[in-house]
């Protein structure tokens, strides 16, 4: 499985997912005019990740803003680690904010996904290798 790493840009989000090492990072901004060609390579990624995962994964999630259809497609792609969760793996969520209304996405993605995110200041953030 492919170590991904993708600098995004004004309109798309960065991306490192790291197989190896069960890290999952996505951030910056995520406001593109076809979302699903920006996300179904992560889907596609997440859905062969969790056939063989790490016991343990990391995800942390670290937006400066996304649209509501990038917000559909960010749910559909936790879903899939509350899922690995529920079946006996460690998944350890950080969601990273730095205003009110991240905040509350992130809660909101919380109650639906139902599971624990740990909520911290996007000043914390450092990007894994």
């Amino acid at each position: 499985m492919d170590h991904i790493i993708s600098a995004g840009n004004m309109k798309t989000p960065w991306v490192n997912l790291n197989p190896q090492i069960g890290v999952v990072e996505l951030g910056g901004r995520s406001i593109p005019e076809n979302t699903e060609s920006v996300y179904r390579p992560l889907i596609e990624w997440v859905e062969e990740y969790i056939k063989t995962p790490q016991e343990k994964t990391t995800v942390r999630i670290n937006f400066e803003y996304f649209n509501s259809s990038s917000a559909k497609y960010l749910v559909r792609f936790l879903e899939y680690f509350s899922t690995l969760k529920k079946s006996g793996y460690e998944v350890e969520v950080f969601w990273y904010y730095d205003d009110d209304e991240l905040l509350e996405y992130g809660e909101d993605f919380q109650d639906v996904l139902e599971m624990h995110f740990n909520f911290l200041s996007s000043k914390e953030f450092k990007k894994s290798q």
